[in-house]
């Protein structure tokens, strides 16, 4: 009889080791099929909800003297807002009243583990050095793949409303005074541009860059980042930059992965399954549901998905 209780409890432990793992595994497994993309979505539309409660009279973002800046975080979960106020009596005014109306959004939209900061910008300028620096290099380098490669850049920046740093890239390629439409060309001059920025010390990964005007609103500030951004934070995908033109051109993901490494399919595959599954998410498909071809490349140029 004693024998058949230790066996009874010997069974319901295994049993247990076995659910405890199993639920690990599940989880594990739910984990790493999280969409990045989606998420980073997600955050930029919170964004969007967020900005969409501010008092127009109040915050215009439209630079000095009353600009605003506001940032999330879904590593450190966490929502900066800076603004350059008039004076420090109405900046005590405001700090109160919009750090409560951002935290009613995220309670809104259940992201209550979130922290919030309202910070003041005093300077008179938002046209810092870096900036300058910044802008230097862009001209310089514009003017090198002139000389070299024959083809005109036409670039413009768009810089925050209070440090000045450069929040939007525009490039795009001339040849014979005729614009390259090419996706294929963009993208080697793209990296070009890149690879020459990197040397002279200007980081332009966060950094989203436009290759062509006009485009949809939603497009441009949604989706471009989201795949762009969404696929460079999951570090293992190895992915340098993104080429993406438009809703009727190819995707392109840059890599820094070699085209003989062994893995090198799988991670192609990978990207490719992250993409298709972003533009499957039911608010994403109703807007753009086209069929979109997707080229993933090794850092030697050649398609490994």
């Amino acid at each position: 009889m004693k024998r058949i209780s230790i066996l009874f409890i010997l069974l319901g432990l295994l049993f247990f080791v076995v659910a405890c793992t199993s639920n690990k595994t599940n989880k594990e497994i739910e984990s790493s099929d999280s969409n990045n993309l989606i998420s980073y979505y997600e955050t930029i539309k919170l964004e969007d909800a967020i900005e969409s409660s501010f008092n127009k009279k109040v915050l215009k973002k439209k630079g000095y003297p009353d600009g605003y800046d506001l940032t999330l975080s879904r590593e450190k979960k966490e929502v900066v807002l800076v603004i350059r106020p008039y004076s420090k009596k109405n900046f005590n005014y405001l700090k109160d009243d919009l750090q409560s109306n951002i935290e009613e959004v995220l309670q809104s939209k259940k992201y209550t583990d979130y922290k919030v900061k309202v910070l003041a910008d005093w300077s008179d300028t938002n046209q810092t050095e870096r900036q300058k620096r910044e802008q230097k290099i862009i001209n310089e380098i514009a003017n090198q793949m002139k000389q070299v490669h024959k083809v005109d850049v036409l670039t413009g920046a768009m810089s925050s409303a209070t440090d000045g740093r450069i929040v939007q890239l525009d490039l795009m390629f001339y040849r014979n005074d005729k614009e390259i439409t090419d996706p294929n060309k963009i993208n080697n001059f793209h990296k070009e541009f890149l690879k020459l920025a990197q040397e002279k010390g200007f980081n332009t990964g966060n950094i989203p860059i436009r290759f062509k005007q006009n485009l949809k609103r939603d497009w441009e500030l949604k989706i471009m980042p989201s795949i762009d951004q969404g696929l460079k934070e999951i570090k293992d995908l190895k992915v340098t930059s993104t080429t993406i033109v438009d809703n009727h051109n190819p995707i392109i993901v840059n890599t820094s992965i070699d085209s003989t490494d062994t893995k090198s399919k799988e991670i192609g595959k990978h990207i490719e399954k992250l993409i298709n599954e972003f533009f499957q998410y039911k608010q994403i498909n109703k807007s753009f549901s086209e069929p979109y071809e997707i080229l993933v490349l090794s850092e030697n140029n050649k398609k490994i998905n």
